[in-house]
């Protein structure tokens, strides 16, 4: 198998902006105050620290780093080609598994289509960044 070039700085813009998506979606401004009432969560529930920071991002560099690396692996060079490949794995593993929270664990589809859509943008994001 051939050494495969990865492109560092891209994974970590990639990374940075996953999380820059979440806060946003998931803000005031957004699809907070919607999320939060579907999920039960009450204003005095959420508690944000360095913590649960550190965790998400490192969740946003191990998804960037194999966003980066099968995008390398199948000579993805423009944007619209690692948008594509960021839709793909959002539709087959994202989608895919998120529903079955709808399904068995009776998850409003307005709360899946909440969680999703902000995976989706994540996805087709870090895909056009690390493609470019």
């Amino acid at each position: 198998m051939e050494e495969i070039q990865i492109d560092w700085f891209a994974i970590l813009i990639a990374a940075v902006l996953y999380m820059i998506i979440g806060m946003v979606w998931y803000s005031k401004l957004l699809f907070g105050p919607l999320w939060m009432k579907l999920s039960g969560i009450k204003d005095s529930d959420r508690v944000e620290n360095k913590i649960h920071i550190v965790w998400s991002g490192v969740v946003a560099l191990v998804m960037a780093y194999f966003i980066a690396y099968f995008q390398a692996y199948l000579g993805v060079t423009t944007v619209s080609d690692g948008m594509y490949v960021g839709f793909c794995f959002w539709l087959g593993f994202v989608a895919t598994t998120q529903i079955s929270a709808v399904i068995w664990g009776k998850m409003p589809f307005q709360l899946f289509l909440i969680h999703t859509g902000s995976k989706l943008l994540s996805f087709l994001v870090m895909g056009g960044i690390i493609g470019a």
